[in-house]
């Protein structure tokens, strides 16, 4: 018997809250969504997904969604949208004007609450911006195996604007590593010019260790009262 998947769910326990939504202002840009399955490694036997929000022109990425253990449903979907109109990570929040999406019945429940916010949804067959976002982003943690991870000037699909605390913490505070633990996990550390400030020896795979470091890096910011755009 096939797995009955959630039902979505709404109101003040979720992120996609849409009283708050409709408060934001609603821009005219158009929004890639979809989430993406990563390569798996050595020893990996779950599939873990990212999600990411790509906003057309600018093929801006907007937020990569922490990563998941099981097959997306419809409330990771609004959680997902949620974060990008609320925390983008390179704009200002907003509401789009359009979503394009990949067909998934699944979704379907969640596009009358978009459409009561103002926003149409489009069902599309390909999401080329956010494939050469998502390929961006393995080519950049394939560089990281054995090396430190080196994040040079932004570009406009760049790794950097999916890890904002990473990318400002290289250019300008210190230096990351990311090295495999000989097929046992991954060790992530940050150092500054005085040593040590995070590290994480229990990522079971690459994304995972980039993820964790983005949160150390993230709560050191804002301890130290830095705002990281």
């Amino acid at each position: 018997m096939a797995k009955e998947l959630p039902k979505l769910k709404l109101g003040k326990s979720a992120a996609f809250v849409k009283t708050r939504l409709k408060q934001l202002e609603q821009g005219n840009d158009t929004w890639e969504v979809d989430f993406r399955a990563l390569p798996k490694e050595k020893g990996q036997t779950a599939t873990h997904y990212m999600g990411l929000v790509v906003a057309l022109p600018r093929v801006n990425p907007l937020v990569c969604f922490p990563l998941l253990e099981y097959t997306p449903n419809v409330n990771d979907l609004a959680d997902l949208l949620a974060d990008a109109m609320r925390r983008p990570t390179t704009e200002v929040a907003h509401r789009p004007r359009q979503i394009l999406l990949l067909h998934n019945p699944h979704w379907e429940e969640l596009f009358p609450h978009l459409n009561q916010l103002g926003i149409e949804v489009s069902i599309k067959n390909e999401l080329p911006n956010v494939e050469e976002v998502y390929e961006d982003f393995l080519r950049q943690i394939r560089r990281a195996r054995s090396t430190p991870l080196i994040l040079n000037a932004p570009r406009t699909t760049d790794v950097q604007k999916a890890f904002p605390a990473i990318a400002v913490w290289v250019q300008g505070y210190g230096h990351i590593e990311i090295g495999d633990q000989d097929g046992f996990g991954f060790i992530v550390r940050a150092l500054d010019y005085g040593g040590l400030v995070f590290e994480d020896e229990k990522a079971s795979t690459l994304a995972e260790a980039m993820v964790s470091l983005e949160k150390g890096l993230m709560k050191r910011f804002q301890e130290e009262g830095i705002e990281i755009a």
